[in-house]
């Protein structure tokens, strides 16, 4: 019997009007973050990466795009365990335009299998430093170099939008999407082919880097195979799973997923690559109940959380994405506390210019300033979020180095993706209740 994703659902709350915004509640706060998402960073369902505001009057803004395929990815698995939670139509109607918007972004290349980063309709300006094409129908230009990473936060989102959001007909679709993937990858030597006929910059699966160079994409491999496998009734990505975790490995080369490395030495540790690693681990833990196989993500992910004894985990870095996961699946819930209270100190200025925060000020009637409400960090500890610098994501960020103001306006603002999916994840497995 295949494992899924509904938990049970709870009745949100409505917002109420106070005064500060270190008063509000989380619910709130993942209001006025939905609000901005919804205004400014969706097109057609596509989470917009990072909005640029144009240098002359006049200019239109634009927006940097290198990872929209896994922030619609990720956007849409928080919109899934959104609607999982409110049993509202509005939230389940929102889940699906972004699972049209991934559908397109694994589509618009032309080439069965090859995902784009971003798509956007031909006559829109591109303000992007990527390499971008027209689509074979005209009607869009696309971003191509796709990679792992990308693909992790798409799967990510289709595993989510399967079991919670998608009737039958759906189903077929991400069915038929996720194996198309793993078709293109295994044609293709392992490797992500760009239109081009040349491997992408970052599109490696194969046995010599996943197993003895980059052992994350063992696991993110796995992944999209147990998601294809889990969407597709054949049988056949089942054994092309079992085949790869077993006979070729990879579920042992996930063991060591997480490189140990001395995370107090400035730029050693890939925080990125942190995140890859929990959205990864999600979909594997969900589906997975082989006594065989199971037993080897739960040690990956106790190495990760804990460390090897030489270098920490992740477990004092208070992430809530990685926190819930962990209390979730592995019993580990000493840090939902911290975690929680990540969520509560989050600050809207990591995120927006000052203007931005006056209108939403205005429109939701309270202030939106937050004083520092965390401790003063210890030496070598971490800094909380309220003491971090701006960010596009704060679940990427180096949380033992990144300390700053943020008191300056900047021509790129970002959106609160990172906030919604730790807040409603929280709120999905019950670590967060409708009144925090």
């Amino acid at each position: 019997m295949k494992r899924h994703l509904f938990f049970y659902p709870a009745i949100l709350l409505g917002l109420l009007v106070i005064g500060q915004a270190h008063g509000l509640s989380l619910h709130e706060k993942a209001a006025v973050f939905q609000y901005d998402m919804e205004t400014r960073f969706l097109l057609n369902g596509q989470a917009l990466c990072k909005l640029r505001h144009p240098e002359k009057e006049g200019d239109p803004i634009t927006y940097n795009m290198p990872d929209n395929c896994y922030m619609t990815g990720i956007y849409l698995g928080t919109l899934s365990m959104k609607y999982a939670v409110t049993g509202k139509e509005q939230d389940r109607a929102a889940a699906l335009q972004s699972l049209e918007a991934l559908h397109l972004l694994s589509s618009v290349s032309g080439v069965p299998g090859l995902w784009a980063r971003a798509a956007l309709p031909a006559e829109q300006p591109v303000g992007d430093d990527g390499i971008w094409r027209p689509s074979a129908d005209g009607l869009y230009q696309w971003r191509g170099d796709v990679s792992t990473d990308q693909v992790c936060g798409a799967i990510f989102g289709f595993a989510l939008a399967y079991d919670l959001i998608a009737d039958e007909e759906q189903k077929a679709r991400i069915a038929a999407t996720t194996s198309a993937l793993v078709e293109h990858v295994l044609n293709n030597r392992m490797r992500i082919r760009d239109v081009d006929g040349k491997p992408t910059q970052w599109g490696r699966y194969d046995p010599k880097y996943a197993s003895r160079i980059e052992p994350l994409n063992a696991l993110l491999w796995l992944q999209a195979l147990k998601v294809a496998a889990h969407t597709n009734a054949s049988g056949e990505m089942e054994k092309l799973y079992r085949f790869w975790a077993m006979d070729q490995g990879y579920a042992k080369s996930a063991l060591k997923a997480r490189r140990s490395l001395n995370p107090l030495l400035k730029g050693i540790v890939n925080h990125s690559d942190d995140v890859l690693l929990f959205l990864g681990y999600f979909p594997l833990l969900v589906f997975e109940e082989d006594p065989e196989i199971r037993p080897l993500y739960l040690q990956s992910v106790d190495r990760s959380w804990k460390g090897d004894g030489k270098f920490p985990g992740v477990s004092p870095e208070a992430n809530p994405v990685y926190t819930f996961i962990a209390a979730r699946f592995a019993g580990e819930s000493t840090g939902l506390q911290d975690a929680v209270n990540t969520l509560r100190w989050f600050p809207f200025d990591m995120k927006w210019n000052q203007d931005t925060r006056q209108r939403y000020e205005e429109y939701f009637q309270y202030s939106l300033t937050m004083p520092i409400q965390s401790p003063e960090p210890v030496e070598g500890q971490i800094y909380p979020i309220d003491r971090r610098m701006r960010t596009w994501s704060a679940w990427v960020q180096d949380p033992y180095h990144e300390a700053g103001t943020r008191d300056s306006d900047s021509r790129m603002e970002y959106n609160g993706h990172d906030y919604l999916l730790a807040y409603w994840m929280g709120r999905y497995y019950e670590f967060i209740s409708a009144e925090d």
